[in-house]
């Protein structure tokens, strides 16, 4: 049975040479200077092990910090890992919203397995000092 071994978020991903994933900006926590807010560009990177050629149903989903997901009911698929047992996904997300304050959970569910959770902080900016005040 498959788990997710890693997920990761990034500002973004891609596939470069031989199917290698490539992040850049890899972060875990957003200054903001209200809320809500989006965030342009982002993406979360997920590394699935398993059986040669098995087949995996998975699901991912961010869930806000005061309850409730973002997106609904998430996003998800079925992949078949490789040959080594192993699958990389890169799941891009533009514009994606932050209308709270706090951390969010993002889930990565796969059926038998209890979920891989990493999480993003949100968080407002500290107001600039001004210079020449007492």
């Amino acid at each position: 049975m498959a788990i997710c071994e890693w997920a990761i978020v990034c500002d973004y991903a891609f596939y470069a040479e031989e199917k290698k994933v490539s992040m850049i900006g890899v972060f875990d926590r957003i200054w903001v200077a209200s809320v809500p807010t989006t965030h342009h560009q982002s993406a979360i990177c997920i590394r699935l092990l398993g059986n040669p050629k098995e087949n995996v149903d998975f699901k991912v989903t961010i869930t806000r910090p005061t309850g409730g997901t973002l997106g609904g009911a998430g996003i998800g698929g079925k992949i078949e890992l490789g040959d080594a047992g192993t699958a990389e996904i890169v799941v891009n997300l533009g514009n994606l919203p932050l209308p709270d304050l706090g951390i969010y959970s993002i889930k990565v569910i796969m059926p038998g397995q209890p979920p891989k959770i990493v999480t993003l902080n949100v968080g407002m900016l500290p107001k600039p000092e001004t210079q020449g005040e007492s």
